[in-house]
């Protein structure tokens, strides 16, 4: 059982390759899973899980990040 309820997903707006985007997410998402698996973006991969082989990497205000060290909710509004 999932230990979140809805009461503790928030409502998360970034910005994905020039694209407003909406949806909601738990509060210790990893941004790579909220953007494979949530929004269904296909060019970020999970790799490592520990932000060595880059197979998450997204630009995040033109600055190279490894998605799988951001929480979802650190990229809100970005």
């Amino acid at each position: 059982m999932n230990k979140f309820n809805q009461e503790e997903r928030h409502t998360v707006k970034i910005v994905f390759n020039g694209e407003p985007v909406e949806d909601i997410a738990e509060p210790r998402l990893l941004l790579t899973y909220f953007l494979c698996h949530e929004i269904g973006a296909t060019g970020t991969h999970v790799g490592c899980e520990r932000g060595i082989c880059g197979a998450c990497t997204i630009l995040v205000n033109g600055k190279a990040v490894p998605s799988c060290l951001m929480l979802t909710m650190q990229a809100d509004g970005l």
